[in-house]
């Protein structure tokens, strides 16, 4: 019976004929290999560009688990890039709302002031409400009523601004207050889209990485028949 070798990849192969001083094909009876449990996916793939049905050169006498090797190389590599594509489109449809809404808010905090929407109550209301007092030191020295109750108990009410120039403070400061939250919107915005395109380009290189090693390194992957699918990002 011929030695049988066990072997991982075609170097393996090379250096056991050199082992052995067998230079011809002639002497392909003097060995037999075997492929081992846990060679690498990529090792098993580029053997098997090398293996064909035959009769008169060197044997592999477990054909079964070269082909469950390259299967689940084949599969992995299937599935891990429909996986892939699907995690980057759907950080796209995420970032496309976002992209809008910047492009959006960079119009809109380039508005001069006559641009912006007069918000809030009409100017003539403004300022016009309950009068309000500051406590330094509390508890308050009674309980304020606002309809009813003594003239003190009573909390009295103030007029809105009565001046044109009063008015036009509290317009102006209603277009700084929209401008400031258009800017803030759009600060948070850029934030959000710098993160995505970030954790974009991390997630391809750290997932093609991962997969290249997990192609490379010796492991069980292919010893038998299994289910490679990653599961639906759905």
């Amino acid at each position: 019976m011929a030695n049988i070798r066990v072997v991982s990849s075609l170097n393996d192969v090379a250096t056991e004929l050199q082992n052995l001083q067998i230079t011809d094909i002639a002497q392909a009876n003097d060995v037999q290999f075997q492929l081992d449990e846990e060679t690498p996916l990529q090792d098993a793939a580029e053997m098997k560009m090398k293996i064909r049905p035959g009769k008169h050169e060197f044997i592999l006498v477990n054909p079964e688990l070269l082909e469950c090797k390259y299967r689940a190389k084949v599969e992995l590599e299937t599935s891990f890039n429909s996986m892939l594509d699907a995690s980057m489109e759907q950080i796209d449809q995420e970032l496309q709302p976002i992209e809008e809404g910047i492009t959006a808010l960079r119009v809109l905090v380039r508005y001069n002031d006559h641009q912006i929407p007069q918000n809030g109550p009409p100017l003539d209301q403004r300022n016009r409400g309950v009068q309000y007092v500051i406590y330094p030191c509390p508890p308050f020295p009674f309980e304020p009523r606002f309809e009813h109750g003594t003239h003190h108990q009573r909390v009295p009410y103030q007029n809105a601004y009565t001046t044109q120039q009063e008015r036009d403070a509290a317009a102006a400061r209603d277009r700084c207050a929209q401008r400031a939250v258009w800017e803030a919107k759009l600060r948070i915005l850029e934030a959000r889209q710098s993160i995505l395109k970030e954790l974009k380009t991390a997630m391809l290189s750290k997932m093609r990485s991962e997969f290249k090693m997990m192609m490379e390194q010796r492991s069980n992957l292919g010893t038998g028949y299994a289910e490679y699918a990653f599961p639906s990002l759905a």
